[in-house]
């Protein structure tokens, strides 16, 4: 059986209230019986204000409130004296069961309705979050006390963006929130910005992603350097800055800038494309800002980077602490897969918090490339994002490579021929297990052979013998198991996230083996939340 959450409530309010009108009342619940709830003018159902109403006055957000803080079972379908069925009820006409004195939205079964499932796209959230600055901060051409009344207003241009919005329960909460509050919670000043960006021909964004990605080559992606998704811009003193940065563009291609031992490519010309940026965002007129989802109650908004002195930004990042690592190898012998999607690295903050490293798979009917990212656990509150992968490949490259050089402590050198991958540009192996990179399915091995298991054989190992089997599950016959799997499928989406799992596992243990863990966490910490001047991230805020 399968039941309702709350926030589902826009997207099958509707369905709900139509199958009860044409069923007379019936409906199915999740112990798989169908019950028949009161629908007269002073039923929940029925009343003014009641769930009909409800839903057809659009009021999801304050309808799922109402449900979900209801303790006194006030707002829950009454069921009739005589609408229960069969073996509910004891001789002496009790219910067996008091929990279905009523019928919760969480007690009706969900697979009764077929609802298209609604979904809002990332760029859809970020277009109406601009459209909301734009309003608030811009000048009014309208006095729209709500969001409600920006939504419906006529030729309303939030809801050309995603009408369906009000549907969407909790993304109608945050908007409701953001609308609110953003003057009160980022303090940024009435009619600055003329400019509101998203992307596009000719904005910010795309100048400053082409900037530092492909005129420069500083990073693959703009946001491995700064994660801003929309822009708020003061167009005519935005004009000087960005002259300034093509001066920095031009000094790093004219070769100006002395390139520094240990220190990434353009680490001086990053430096000083973040002074400036920093200069412009604290002026007001350049402003980035990252934008997350909120719990609809609470809007937060944290400024990132903005230390003059790089300095005094380290002594305010402080190593976070290695706990423990989860990893399950456990696997479906029948159909040859490994089971497990998600394994985690555990760390506390110098603040007790706990948060998980997860690495997880990223893969549909593709081939594909886990991702990494930083969960709050039960103590900690907040999401704190994707770790980049190319500055997780470069970390990667720069410490295992360099502190286990092939051959080190007479480790044998594995015979590369015979260790095919599907990286047909040039067949390189994903080799030696001393000379290791970031995992990726494309230098996978294509075939199984005995010098294969017995590269996969020495990485269980140096697991085995730094982590131990603590919360590592069915570690010891992953080999064997790997080895069925490749006889049937070969290398497929049933093993290759597996693989890749455990091999960031191995460069972990490889880390942790030459006390370079704790560093490498740390790291990974601060680059999911793209902190850190010292790390070269540039200036953002972070509403959320």
């Amino acid at each position: 059986m399968s039941n309702f959450e709350y926030n589902k409530i826009g997207q099958y309010g509707n369905e709900v209230k139509d199958y009860i009108i044409a069923n007379n009342g019936v409906l199915k619940a999740i112990d798989g019986k169908e019950y028949t709830i009161e629908t007269d003018k002073k039923s929940f159902f029925g009343r003014k204000d009641g769930f009909k109403d409800r839903v057809e006055s659009n009021k999801f957000v304050l309808l799922q409130t109402e449900l979900s803080a209801d303790k006194g079972k006030t707002n829950q379908f009454e069921i009739k004296s005589d609408g229960y069925p069969p073996g509910t009820k004891n001789p002496d006409g009790k219910i067996r069961d008091s929990k279905y004195e009523t019928l919760g939205w969480k007690q009706i079964e969900k697979k009764t309705f077929s609802s298209k499932s609604i979904t809002i796209s990332t760029e859809q959230q970020e277009k109406i979050s601009l459209k909301i600055f734009k309003y608030v901060l811009g000048n009014k051409t309208q006095a729209w006390q709500s969001f409600d009344d920006m939504f419906n207003s006529p030729n309303s241009e939030v809801k050309k963006i995603f009408p369906d919005l009000p549907l969407l329960s909790d993304w109608y909460a945050h908007f409701t929130l953001q609308f609110k509050e953003i003057k009160d919670k980022t303090k940024l000043p009435n009619n600055k910005f003329d400019v509101y960006e998203y992307d596009g021909e000719g904005s910010f964004m795309d100048y400053i992603s082409d900037l530092v990605t492909k005129e420069m080559s500083l990073y693959s992606k703009k946001d491995s350097w700064n994660p801003a998704d929309i822009w708020l811009i003061n167009k005519s003193a935005a004009k000087v800055h960005i002259k300034r940065f093509n001066e920095i563009a031009k000094k790093l291609k004219d070769g100006e800038y002395i390139e520094e031992p240990g220190k990434p490519f353009g680490f001086q010309s990053i430096q000083d494309l973040n002074f400036v940026l920093k200069e412009a965002f604290r002026a007001n007129e350049i402003v980035g800002i990252s934008l997350k989802k909120s719990d609809g109650k609470n809007l937060n908004y944290e400024l990132f980077n903005l230390a003059l002195n790089t300095q005094d930004d380290s002594k305010n990042l402080p190593n976070v602490a290695y706990d423990k690592i989860q990893l399950s190898c456990a696997y479906n012998k029948s159909t040859g897969t490994f089971t497990s999607k998600t394994s985690y690295v555990f760390v506390n903050d110098n603040k007790k918090s706990s948060y998980k490293l997860a690495y997880k798979s990223n893969t549909g009917k593709n081939l594909g490339n886990i991702t990494y990212e930083f969960l709050p656990t039960s103590n900690a509150s907040a999401f704190l994002g994707k770790v980049p992968k190319d500055r997780l490949k470069d970390f990667l490259k720069d410490n295992i490579q360099k502190f286990f050089p092939v051959g080190q402590n007479n480790q044998p050198l594995l015979n590369k021929s015979i260790m095919m991958t599907r990286n047909s540009k040039d067949k390189k192996s994903f080799g030696n297990p001393f000379v290791t990179e970031m995992a990726q399915s494309v230098i996978l091995p294509t075939e199984w052979n005995p010098s294969v298991r017995k590269f996969y054989e020495d990485k269980v190992k140096v697991i085995q013998r730094e982590f131990g089997k603590s919360n590592i599950t069915e570690l010891g016959n992953y080999v064997d198991n790997l080895e069925d799997s490749y006889s049937k499928d070969g290398l497929s989406i049933k093993n290759s996230s597996m693989i890749q799992m455990v091999e960031f596992t191995y460069q972990l243990a490889l880390l942790k083996q030459g006390t370079k863990l704790q560093t490498f966490l740390t790291k990974c910490f601060y680059f999911a939340q793209k902190r850190g001047e010292i790390y070269n991230f540039g200036p953002f805020g972070k509403l959320s």
